[in-house]
């Protein structure tokens, strides 16, 4: 299931989805998660917070789940993602994506559930 939502205060649509899944699942104001993850991204001296590899040390110690390609059979899809895990906050690492899904609905300013999730972060 998919809602559009977009958690920048101007209403603006960019290429933010880290900004706007991490701000939506943690319940952190946008610019403030903005600045955060700028921050932290010159502490930890990446050049993207959009990096997989950022985003795996952002979430270190949360409970994650991971989507392992299986030969001959496809990805779980996000539509498929939502109706198995229907209950809890979760930010899920998509194809070319990052979103948020609570309690069964992706909450993103375009609707994403056909791309494939390669893993996801139980934030609640």
């Amino acid at each position: 299931m998919f809602q559009e939502y977009n958690a920048h205060p101007k209403g603006i649509k960019t290429t933010d989805c880290v900004v706007r899944a991490i701000s939506t699942a943690m319940n952190k104001d946008y610019m403030e998660c903005r600045r955060e993850l700028n921050q932290l991204k010159r502490d930890w001296k990446f050049t993207s917070y959009k990096d997989t590899e950022f985003l795996y040390k952002y979430f270190e110690g949360k409970p994650r789940l991971i989507f392992k390609a299986i030969k001959g059979e496809p990805r779980i899809k996000g539509s498929t993602f939502t109706g198995l895990y229907t209950r809890g906050t979760f930010v899920l690492k998509m194809t070319g994506h990052v979103t948020v899904c609570k309690d069964g609905v992706i909450l993103d300013t375009w609707d994403c559930t056909y791309r494939s999730v390669y893993t996801a972060w139980k934030i609640d």
